[in-house]
This record gives structure tokens, C-alpha cells and sequence, in this order.
């Protein structure tokens, strides 16, 4: 891939329809990068990331200072999934698990984790490495489907292992889609983020990997091929995101000038 294939014109990854020119921005503080639009699925896109060796030269960003906070954070929430689908005696894996952060933090709960990730080294939680082949009972990867060119094709693998696969990823409103120098979530500085995805998208790609959606719509998302309980939406439910956002909304309002 080369900086000069970009301006060319792209499918969609997901559902195969022509995109368009989006707008530009410039990744790793040099690089002028376009990202292109899906009018189908609202899929964004940066085609053809030329970048992303130098992106990568460290498997973790050095910038993330929120990776064990944001760890703790989602073996929280993964805890709550895993006890309303009552699988707390089965097995997991944490896909794409960097370092094994995530996969420390649920075996100190208890539970059966391992990681499992070709391009990080396992150094939190050595001896549990896993393999996306083998299934499991539920199956994590958190902040990855951004990093993915080809969702589809990255994720066949563990997607026919695997009834369940819970993921988080930032959604945006294909109505309104934002612009580069308006979303943080772009993380220009990384250059790792590359693909922004919608609620239809995910659809989409859940189709395609033979797995029903059940999502909060912003950034807590089940596929599964298995019927999901009652408080299992509960939890990944708009609703809930809502009530949120309005308790931060009246934190705010009482927070003294």
C-alpha cells in the first residue's frame, strides 16, 4: 500500500457499495490522509493505510495512559455479561488482547480468560495464551474493529470458533457523520484508527459473519449466534446509554462554576 493509491475510488468493506471522498486530515502529525464515505452504510473509511507499519511500531499507541483504567473499566462490564448470560463456569478469550491486560484482570475475578494477539506480547497475564481457532464461551475484543481494513475478513476466523463475540467500538450517526477534526475517536496521532463505523455497518458485518446485533448503539456491541436473555439487553440498551448521559448532563449542571 502507498500514499500514491489514495484519490482512487473504493468499495466499501462491508456492504460492497461505491464510497466517496469524505474529507482529508493529517495522520502521525505528516501524513495528509483522505477518508472516504459509504452512502449505503455510513461506513468511514482511510483506504489504503500506507502508515500503518510506522502506526504500529509499538503494538500499543504510547499515548493510550487510559489502557489499564479503560481495562478495569471493561472487565467490569464484561463481568455483568457473563453472569446475565450465566456462563461464569465457561471459557473466554480476550481477541486482539495486547499486552493481557484485560485477560489479568478477569482471571483475578475468577474466571477462565486467556489472550490472544499475533502482534503483542502477552506480558500481564503469561502462561494463559489462547487461540482464536479453539471456541470458547464468549469471546472479548475491545477497541479493535477500528484497526480492521477488512472486518470481514480479519474476523472469519475466530467468528466460526465462536458463538459469542462482545466488542466495543465508538459508533457515529450516519445522518451526521463527523468530520476528522471534530471527533477525538479518529486519533489522528496514532494513525491506528481507520475504520468508524454505524449501527447499519455492524449490522451488515454481523450478517455476513452469520451472527444477530444486539447493541447500545454508541459503544458496547454483541454478536451472537445464540438468543441473548432479557437482562443481558437490558444492559446493552439504548436506554441505558441515555440515562447516562442525562446523569452526566445533571452532574455538569451541578458541578459549582
Amino acid at each position: 500500500m502507498t500514499e500514491a493509491t489514495q484519490g482512487q475510488d473504493h468499495d466499501c468493506v462491508v456492504c460492497g457499495a461505491r464510497m466517496t471522498f469524505f474529507d482529508r486530515a493529517t495522520v502521525l502529525e505528516r501524513y495528509e490522509v483522505e477518508f472516504h464515505l459509504c452512502p449505503s452504510c455510513g461506513l468511514i473509511t482511510a483506504p489504503n493505510p500506507y502508515w500503518l507499519d510506522e502506526a504500529y511500531s509499538s503494538a500499543i499507541y504510547d499515548g493510550d495512559s487510559g489502557l489499564l483504567r479503560r481495562s478495569k473499566l471493561l472487565s467490569t462490564v464484561t463481568s455483568l455479561v457473563i453472569r446475565s448470560e450465566r456462563l461464569k463456569d465457561g471459557t473466554f478469550l480476550d481477541w486482539a488482547g495486547g499486552y493481557g491486560a484485560l485477560a489479568r484482570m478477569m482471571r483475578d475475578k475468577g474466571y477462565d480468560f486467556r489472550t490472544f494477539d499475533p502482534y503483542a506480547k502477552n506480558l500481564l497475564a503469561p502462561g494463559f495464551d489462547g487461540d482464536e481457532l479453539e471456541s470458547h464461551d464468549l469471546v472479548t475484543a475491545f477497541e479493535v474493529v477500528e484497526h480492521l481494513a477488512d472486518p470481514v475478513e480479519e474476523l472469519t476466523k475466530v467468528a466460526a470458533a465462536n458463538d459469542r463475540l462482545f466488542f466495543t467500538t465508538m459508533l457515529h450517526p450516519a445522518d451526521e457523520p463527523p468530520r476528522p477534526a471534530d471527533w477525538w475517536y479518529y486519533m489522528l496521532e496514532s494513525g491506528q484508527h481507520i475504520a468508524f463505523h454505524t449501527t447499519e455497518s455492524l449490522q451488515i458485518l454481523a450478517d455476513r459473519l452469520g451472527y444477530q446485533l444486539t447493541t447500545n448503539g454508541e459503544n458496547y456491541h454483541l454478536f451472537h449466534r445464540v438468543p441473548v436473555r432479557a437482562t443481558t439487553k437490558v444492559l446493552l440498551s439504548e436506554q441505558i446509554v441515555k440515562r447516562r448521559a442525562a446523569v452526566r448532563s445533571l452532574v455538569r449542571r451541578a458541578a459549582p462554576i
